[in-house]
Order: structure tokens, then C-alpha cells, then sequence
């Protein structure tokens, strides 16, 4: 997976883990969908939809309370497109960053994203 594809990946695990601090409807899980499914790569594209599936079912796999645990343990961990967090984090970010699109696109090279939480 390309470094802009990562950060994106990045950027979708870093929004999962602010929902840490949230209580309120909707529950967790539909917000990271949610997340994952309004990404946007370099171009303003959404994400292959295979690759937007593939990251819905990694999300569908977890329980609100595991999401919500791996955003509370991580509040102000630094995410970035080579990982950042605890070991739960970075387990997680490796298996979003499995989730290969089905066909290729052009993206801009070298792209980096930062996120901090907390």
C-alpha cells in the first residue's frame, strides 16, 4: 500500500480513537464506519469501494466496547501513516493498512498525514 494510502488509513484509526471520549448516540462503531466511508485520497476521490469494504468489515469485526477501549487507551497518542499508539493501535492500523484496492489509482506520492489525539 502506497504512503498516501497509509496516511489514509492512518487518519480513519485516528478519528476511530477520538470517538474514545464520546458517549452519545450513535454508538461508536457506526461513527468509524461513517469515518471510513467519507475518506477522501489526494484528488478528492473516495476510496475504492473494495477498499472501503474491506475496512467496514475490519470495524464490523469489533465491539463498541473494544473500539471504545482502543480510543480511550490511545487519547493522546500520535497516529501517523507509519503507526503511533499502543500495541493495540498499531494491530489495528496494520489491519486496515491490509485492505488493498481492487484496481489501482493514481495518488500523490510521498503524501504524509499527522494526526494527535487528545
Amino acid at each position: 500500500m502506497n504512503v498516501a494510502r497509509l496516511a489514509v488509513a492512518a487518519v480513519a484509526v485516528a478519528a476511530t480513537g477520538l470517538l474514545g471520549a464520546c458517549t452519545s448516540q450513535p454508538s461508536v462503531k457506526a461513527v468509524a464506519k461513517d469515518v471510513v466511508q467519507s475518506i477522501t485520497v489526494p484528488g478528492g476521490e473516495r476510496l475504492p469501494q473494495a477498499q472501503q469494504d474491506c475496512m467496514l468489515e475490519i470495524i464490523d469485526g469489533m465491539s463498541d466496547d473494544e473500539l471504545k477501549k482502543l480510543g480511550a487507551d490511545n487519547l493522546n497518542a500520535t497516529i501517523t501513516s507509519s503507526g503511533g499508539g499502543d500495541a493495540a493501535m498499531q494491530a489495528f492500523i496494520k489491519e486496515l493498512q491490509r485492505c488493498e484496492p481492487s484496481s489501482s489509482s493514481t495518488t500523490a506520492a510521498g503524501s504524509s498525514t499527522t494526526t494527535t489525539l487528545g
